[in-house]
């Protein structure tokens, strides 16, 4: 279980859902916090340094009264581990449901680490927020983050279902080839040898609509490609749009999915920039062609230039 702030963000398709509800919970988030600024995302180091030095030393109650109004602010490790602390009950009564809560909080912002929690407790059996379909959703986020844990059980919940078509199998058994070169012990021993990388990845989108990863190292990005991608998000809620399209331009030509997404709409209804329908066309395209449905569908009514 990783407690400190290393970590790498992968911005998907899915990578900006809103919270789930939970209660009272997001209410709660809400009225005691206002929404981040970019600067702010990664939260305040020092004092979440602190809540390591704490945990490390075993006051977990003193790391989690630090961590809580670092999350409620917004800091996805902090999060994170918040949800770690609450699913364990570390510090603070165990409560699975408001772990899950945190844990979709974090990975709705492309945070692969929870991502890959939140996936793990909705396939749990015999729980009241099982729900294949969204754990489904947290596993691809995590896989297309790296995580090898994710791919296999993707590959497998893939596997299990009755929607699943041939094309459907296929898939699940390369994302099962995948977690087994990057060294998953289980997946090794079922394909039951030593693999090598493959030069072609896994599709990127199985029959039955579950997205799996495509070429992960376009999708993975670094935090500050993460914290410069939330920068942009920040100023286009704002009405910034120009500066939103300074933010988003270099990640989409570096190859961040989500980044050629919103700068290919940007240009197709002229906010911040002139209206192009031919670079809208082309970010769109980019990113269709690593996966994201939206920019596929965009693209199906997009005029002609």
């Amino acid at each position: 279980m990783t407690f400190t702030r290393t970590c790498q963000l992968a911005l998907t398709t899915l990578a900006l859902l809103g919270p789930v509800a939970h209660d009272g919970l997001a209410t709660e988030i809400n009225q005691a916090t206002t929404p981040a600024l970019p600067s702010e995302l990664a939260g305040n180091q020092l004092e979440f340094d602190m809540g390591v030095a704490a945990h490390d030393a075993g006051d977990y109650s003193t790391a989690y009264a630090i961590w809580l109004p670092l999350a409620k602010s917004g800091d996805l490790a902090a999060q994170r581990n918040v949800a770690h602390m609450l699913r364990r009950g570390e510090g603070v009564p165990q409560d699975r449901e408001r772990a899950l809560w945190f844990y979709e909080r974090a990975a709705s912002a492309g945070l692969a680490s929870a991502a890959l929690n939140a996936g793990m407790m909705r396939i749990e059996p015999d729980t009241p927020y099982r729900d294949l379909e969204k754990g489904a959703e947290w596993l691809s986020l995590a896989a297309a983050g790296g995580s090898p844990d994710a791919m296999w059980e993707l590959g497998l919940l893939i596997e299990k279902s009755s929607k699943s078509t041939p094309s459907d199998i296929d898939a699940a058994k390369a994302l099962i080839q995948r977690a087994a070169e990057l060294g998953h012990k289980r997946a090794r021993h079922r394909i039951g040898e030593r693999t090598e990388p493959q030069l072609s990845p896994p599709p990127s989108t199985s029959q039955s609509g579950v997205q799996l990863p495509s070429d992960t190292s376009r999708v993975l990005v670094s935090p500050e490609q993460g914290a410069q991608f939330m920068a942009g998000v920040y100023l286009f809620d704002e009405g910034d749009f120009l500066a939103a399209a300074e933010q988003w331009r270099p990640l989409a030509e570096d190859g961040v999915v989500e980044a050629q997404y919103r700068l290919g709409r940007l240009y197709r209804f002229g906010l911040g920039v002139g209206p192009d329908v031919g670079l809208a066309r082309k970010w769109l395209s980019a990113a269709a062609a690593h996966g994201h449905e939206k920019a596929a569908k965009t693209l199906e009514i997009l005029p002609a230039p």
